[in-house]
C-alpha cells in the first residue's frame, strides 16, 4: 500500500431498509474506495480501514435501531482507522460498495432474527383518550388525544415491518372507555397491551417520561423497566415515574403499559412532539423495550 493515497473518511451514519429483507446498513463516505479486513469479536463488528485518516468528529454514535447499539471510529498510528459496530444480537453482515465522489462502502446487517422474534406475536395498541375526551393540552394548544394516534399508528408501521400481528383500539377520534380498551386485548390474547399517552403537569417546566405498568402480571414491574431503559436510549429523556396502574390489573396476566414518552405540558417537549422525526424515535424505543420483553419472556 506503500505510495498509495490515502482515503480520508467524510462521514458515517446507519439507516434501516425493508426490501426483500430487513437490514441495518452502515454507510461510510470516503474520498477513494477503501481496503479494509472485517472481524468479529464476540458482538462487535470491527471494521479495520488501511491507508486512511478521518477527516471528520471521531465520536461514538448512538444507534439502538434493534440490531445496531452504537458505532465507535478510533484513528489508529499508521494511518489505520478502527469501526467498531457494537450489536445487541449476532447477525451476519455483507459489505458492498458504490464508486464515486465520495465513495461509500456498506455494511449490511441482516435484521432477519426480529422477524423470527415478533412473527405471530399479537399486539394491541390503545391510543388514549379520544372523542370528547381531548386528554392533555400543550402550551402551543397540540392535544394529547392527536399526538398519541400518531405515535400509536408509527408504532403500529414498525412493527408490522417484523411481522407482528397488531391491533390499534382507535383508528380515529373515538372516544372509548376504559373497560372497552381492554377488552380488544383479552379477545386477541394479546402477548402485550400497549396504551400511549403523554404526561402532564401544572409546572411546565417539568418534563420525562413516565411508564406504568399492569400489577396483576408477575413480571410487570421488571418488564416496564426494561421498556423504559431502551425507550430513552432513543428518546434521550428523563424518567419521571415507573409505577403499578390499577385499570391496567384488568388485563389479567396479559403484560400492559401504559406509556408516556413525554411531558405534553413542557415546552421543549410538547415542541418535540411537532417533529415527525420524534414519533419514529418513539416507535423504535418501544420496539426495542418489546424486543427485551420477548426475549426475557419467550413465551
Amino acid at each position: 500500500m506503500k505510495g498509495q493515497e490515502i482515503a480520508r473518511l467524510t462521514n458515517i451514519w446507519s439507516t434501516y431498509q425493508q426490501d426483500e429483507q430487513q437490514l441495518s446498513r452502515v454507510i461510510i463516505e470516503s474520498t477513494r474506495p477503501l481496503t479494509f479486513q472485517l472481524r468479529r469479536v464476540n458482538q462487535v463488528v470491527a471494521f479495520t480501514i488501511y491507508n486512511a485518516i478521518p477527516n471528520m468528529y471521531c465520536d461514538t454514535l448512538a444507534i439502538y435501531d434493534g440490531l445496531i447499539n452504537e458505532i465507535t471510529v478510533q484513528p489508529e498510528e499508521g494511518n489505520r482507522v478502527t469501526i467498531y459496530i457494537a450489536l445487541n444480537h449476532n447477525a451476519p453482515c455483507t459489505v458492498t460498495r458504490l464508486n464515486g465522489l465520495p465513495a461509500r462502502t456498506f455494511l449490511c446487517f441482516s435484521r432477519a432474527h426480529l422477524d423470527a422474534l415478533f412473527a405471530g406475536r399479537r399486539i394491541v395498541i390503545d391510543p388514549g383518550h379520544g372523542g370528547r375526551d381531548p386528554g392533555g393540552r400543550g402550551p402551543v394548544d397540540l392535544l394529547e388525544k392527536n399526538v398519541v394516534l400518531t405515535m400509536a399508528k408509527k408504532l403500529k408501521a414498525e412493527l408490522a415491518k417484523v411481522k407482528a400481528q397488531v391491533w390499534l383500539t382507535r383508528e380515529g377520534d373515538q372516544y372509548l372507555t376504559p373497560s372497552e380498551r381492554l377488552k380488544l386485548a383479552k379477545e386477541m390474547r394479546a402477548h402485550v397491551f400497549i396504551s400511549l399517552h403523554t404526561n402532564y403537569s401544572k409546572d411546565s417546566r417539568i418534563g420525562g417520561l413516565v411508564v406504568n405498568y399492569n400489577p396483576a402480571h408477575h413480571a410487570g414491574l421488571r418488564l416496564a423497566r426494561l421498556t423504559c431503559e431502551e425507550l430513552v436510549r432513543k428518546i434521550k429523556r428523563n424518567v419521571l415515574e415507573i409505577k403499578a396502574a390499577k385499570e391496567l390489573s384488568g388485563l389479567g396476566p396479559i403484560p400492559g403499559f401504559k406509556i408516556k414518552p413525554v411531558t405534553i405540558s413542557n415546552w421543549v417537549e410538547e415542541g418535540l412532539l411537532r417533529n415527525p422525526t420524534f414519533y419514529e424515535k418513539i416507535a423504535i424505543g418501544v420496539l426495542n423495550g418489546l424486543q427485551k420483553i420477548f426475549l426475557s419472556s419467550p413465551e
